[in-house]
């Protein structure tokens, strides 16, 4: 379980840090593919992925809105050579 957390966290710093410069704004689709919060079994709260595509490689993500559905556009900024790192704007 720490392992799990201590990556989560290094994950989110490396993104915060690769999204501080040389960034690029795109505009994504939200597709369907769920990704429940917290009590989800529950509550069955989500939001929805949003994919792009960037030299032929598609990138998705966690759009964080749960008013989105699939279809929608968001704007995203990614690493201009790291498209992986990447969010909504």
């Amino acid at each position: 379980m720490l392992v799990y957390i201590l990556y989560k966290i290094g994950v989110r710093q490396a993104t915060i840090m690769y999204l501080m410069s040389d960034t690029v704004a795109i505009r994504a689709v939200i597709i369907d593919e769920q990704n429940f919060w917290g009590n989800s079994p529950v509550s069955h709260e989500h939001s929805n992925s949003y994919k792009f595509f960037v030299n032929g490689q598609s990138y998705t993500n966690d759009s964080h809105d749960s008013k989105l559905l699939p279809g929608d556009s968001i704007d995203v900024i990614y690493n201009k050579r790291y498209p992986f790192f990447n969010r909504p704007r």
